[in-house]
């Protein structure tokens, strides 16, 4: 038997693609799939398709996105093209647990506890052949095996009356003021999702974001709808020992440089499901997939740790450079040929851009 515990997108996956040949029991801690909201929903076409083949996701559309603004801290933003779509993830994480439940045996407003080999499933006793621990950042099954935790990221979000620059176009806020990170808008009719991630002080951010920010600060309306709050890994941790396994936000999987991790985790549900039993085969698999990007958004995260005179020469500088080619879960199609030579004419028409370019992704 395969005991999985978490129910969200990783938990529910893993048991779709797992339960087509095992035994599989999954279990969740609170009453339904998708609680509590700690995403803001945004994921790129590619990601959309490929969930499409396991529920279906335009059910969850709020809004389809073209692009985004990159604002610099004083105010000047340059745009970026790209197809993206915004997911309501309660009727997401909903979906894909009926789905897994078509596989497994599910159990929900139930708590998992260990006691050495067995685990004690609400009352149940069972002794588990393979254990998957999808159980989010307070993962109890990393804390039960010993596993290293990520370091992680506050996160806390709005939901408010806002006038868009473009209804179809995400707002991505940068600068000291407002985050250690980064703040963003994401607009769903005549309302926004407005969030900041950040190491510590969210709640002084966010106020500084829609209180001072010149471009923000003047196009908030009303009071707010909705408060979200919740915790991002900051790293991903070695998620194999044994017969135990973690995917998700418990092994830290998440885009380094946006937080973002309903991409990697369906990658890494994949990788499970081919490569089960072998563990370790299954880690490899992952590393192999996304390891580079991995590793290169690591570096691009830097950005954030920039000075604010520098963040305004980088966006000064983006206002002409073509973004089309490059994929928002793969941070290596900026190494394609044909954006290196865009990057190249960029820099030598910007050369203060590339001591920048050095300081962000030299090792």
């Amino acid at each position: 038997m395969i005991l999985i515990v978490g129910a969200g997108p990783a938990g529910s996956l893993s048991a779709t693609l797992l339960g087509k040949e095992n035994d599989v029991l999954i279990a969740e801690e609170h009453q339904s799939a998708g609680f509590p909201v700690q995403c803001a929903g945004l994921i790129s076409y590619e990601c959309f398709e490929r969930y499409s083949k396991y529920c279906k996701v335009s059910k969850a559309v709020e809004n389809e996105i073209k692009g985004a603004f990159f604002f610099s801290p004083s105010g000047n933003f340059f745009e970026a093209k790209g197809k993206a779509f915004v997911i309501e993830r309660k009727i997401l994480d909903e979906m894909l647990l009926i789905k897994a439940s078509e596989f497994a045996e599910v159990f929900v407003k139930t708590k998992v506890n260990f006691k050495g080999e067995k685990a004690i499933v609400g009352s149940r006793e069972i002794r588990p052949d393979f254990i998957i621990g999808a159980d989010g950042v307070y993962s109890e099954v990393a804390r039960a095996f010993g596993f290293k935790r990520p370091r992680f990221y506050s996160a806390i979000q709005i939901e408010a009356k806002f006038e868009a620059m473009d209804e179809n176009f995400v707002e991505i806020y940068l600068g000291r003021n407002y985050s250690e990170f980064f703040a963003y808008a994401i607009p769903i009719a005549d309302t926004a999702k407005i969030g900041v991630i950040a190491k510590r002080n969210v709640l002084q951010y966010l106020r500084n974001l829609i209180e001072k920010h010149p471009s923000v600060s003047k196009r908030i309306k009303g009071s707010v709808v909705e408060l979200n709050s919740g915790l991002i890994p900051a790293n991903l941790v070695n998620f194999v020992k044994g017969k135990v396994a973690l995917i998700g936000d418990s092994a830290g999987m998440v885009k380094p440089y946006s937080g973002g991790g309903l991409f990697y985790l369906l990658i890494a549900s994949e990788k499970l499901a081919e490569n089960f039993p072998n563990l370790e085969k299954y880690r490899s698999a992952f590393l192999k997939e996304l390891g580079r990007e991995i590793r290169l958004g690591k570096k691009l995260r830097r950005v954030y740790n920039l000075e604010d005179e520098e963040l305004e020469a980088i966006v000064k500088a983006l206002k002409s450079f073509e973004f089309s080619d490059i994929d928002m879960d793969r941070p290596s199609t900026l190494l394609r040929l044909k954006n290196v030579f865009k990057i190249f004419k960029l820099l030598l028409t910007n050369p203060s851009l590339a001591k920048l370019a050095l300081k962000v992704l030299g090792d």
